[in-house]
């Protein structure tokens, strides 16, 4: 069976869909997280996968009807949603399974005394004078990652681990030391010979660029405490937030139902990322992992939207997964399809039905007229596109959510060989903004 145009207009003639061109798109020019880098607190580090904190703050207007509610995110990431709901005066609750993500959330969500203040004042500057000392006078190992000894210059890299271990010895306030911890993170990036580049790390072209003495690496991480203190000093954010740190499949064991007044997040999407890999640096050098066990291990918590820690063996029938009819057909047509992946089929088995347990406990936890809005890509495999918006829709929609609307916000380019293949159907490719509320069933 080929999958042909008609089914996809099928399923989508269901909802009300906006195309970005079309009038009454709303939100396509606040999806963008390109201006973020100078808003406060969002500057603290550069979050690959975040959005806008106006795109946040226009749907809860939108859509939140309780002055006193509570805004959940079940995939945090950095903070943005919680940020959001925080400053429209909401209380705010996100889960995030990355102990990185978790950790620059928790950054980002705390109340800073006015003694927290001033001591990370002095200590972001006794740190780096400690540091230099200490690379002089002993050689700091790194960690196990395989590619460890690859990442630096080997100019700057016993003094950049040696700020490292200065942080960690560090004594004062706890809310300090993760400050100063955050910093160097958010270097890590920038002083490396790698950089993030679709689903894990590339290496840096040679360039004049490249840091390669102590002064660059001073510059850029005082570049970054500066900005960190003038945020806790400058604007007076009251945080009336909870993080955890686990999957929101747990939530049903955190949050009371119908507690809450809304739900906005994007999940991982369904690309095979693995966001462990992307986040790979901050995650050994800040010593969230130490062990690859570690790694295995939160790979099997996370969202399965990637390959890694499938296995061939596992046997999907033995297993009480969620579907839709329309998501079964796209599967038993992609089984057919030659694939760079065997385990692709399964993956994206899995995948929904996670996304649709998800959306089970969504349901269970907002009031009546709560509201959800996801952020989410659709992907392509095998020349065959999956939807996710209209999937979550449809998934959604059987269980009482009404969809008020889907808004198409961008397309999404796919290489070459899946463009020519998906020419007829590539307006599902695509990223969406898909808002749902609550009814009495």
């Amino acid at each position: 069976m080929i999958i042909e145009d008609s089914f996809y207009k099928n399923l989508e003639a269901r909802y009300e869909v906006t195309y970005p061109e079309q009038a009454g798109a709303t939100y396509t020019s606040l999806l963008n997280f390109s201006d973020e880098g100078n808003k406060f607190r969002q500057r603290w580090y550069r979050y690959k996968e975040g959005y806008s904190v106006d795109l946040i703050k226009m749907l809860i207007k939108e859509y939140n009807n309780n002055p006193n509610g509570v805004i959940l995110d079940p995939f945090l990431g950095s903070g943005t949603t919680v940020m959001a709901a925080n400053e429209l005066g909401l209380r705010g609750i996100g889960f995030e399974v990355n102990p990185f993500s978790y950790f620059l959330s928790k950054c980002k969500l705390t109340n800073y005394t006015d003694a927290d203040k001033q001591e990370f004042k002095k200590a972001a500057k006794a740190i780096l004078v400690d540091s230099e000392e200490l690379s002089e006078k002993e050689i700091i190992s790194l960690p196990k990652l395989s590619i460890a000894n690859k990442v630096f210059d080997s100019n700057i890299q016993n003094y950049f681990m040696a700020i490292k271990v200065v942080v960690d010895r560090y004594s004062g306030s706890e809310n300090v030391k993760n400050l100063l911890l955050l910093g160097w993170l958010s270097s890590l990036e920038t002083i490396s010979q790698y950089r993030k580049a679709g689903n894990g790390l590339k290496k840096k072209a040679l360039s004049k660029n490249t840091v390669n003495n102590k002064f660059l690496v001073t510059e850029i991480i005082n570049g970054n405490y500066e900005n960190i203190y003038n945020d806790i000093v400058g604007k007076n954010l009251k945080i009336n937030a909870e993080i955890i740190n686990d999957s929101s499949l747990q939530m049903s064991s955190y949050i009371e139902k119908e507690s809450l007044s809304g739900v906005i997040f994007s999940p991982p999407y369904a690309n095979s990322f693995d966001y462990t890999e992307i986040y790979k640096l901050e995650l050994w050098f800040g010593s969230f992992v130490k062990e690859y066990s570690d790694l295995k291990k939160l790979r099997e918590i996370s969202l399965r939207s990637h390959l890694n820690g499938l296995s061939s063996k596992t046997d999907l029938s033995q297993l009480n997964l969620r579907t839709i009819p329309e998501l079964d057909i796209l599967i038993d047509n992609l089984k057919t399809r030659e694939l760079w992946d065997k385990k692709i089929p399964m993956m994206l088995k899995m995948y929904f039905a996670e996304m649709f347990e998800l959306l089970d406990k969504i349901w269970e936890s907002l009031e009546v007229d709560g509201f959800c809005s996801i952020v989410v890509g659709n992907s392509a495999y095998g020349g065959i596109i999956f939807p996710t918006d209209l999937l979550i829709a449809k998934y959604a929609e059987s269980i009482g959510f009404l969809v008020d609307k889907i808004e198409v916000d961008r397309y999404i380019i796919t290489s070459s060989q899946q463009y020519h293949i998906t020419l007829d159907t590539k307006k599902y490719l695509r990223e969406s903004v898909v808002c749902l509320v609550k009814t009495q069933k």
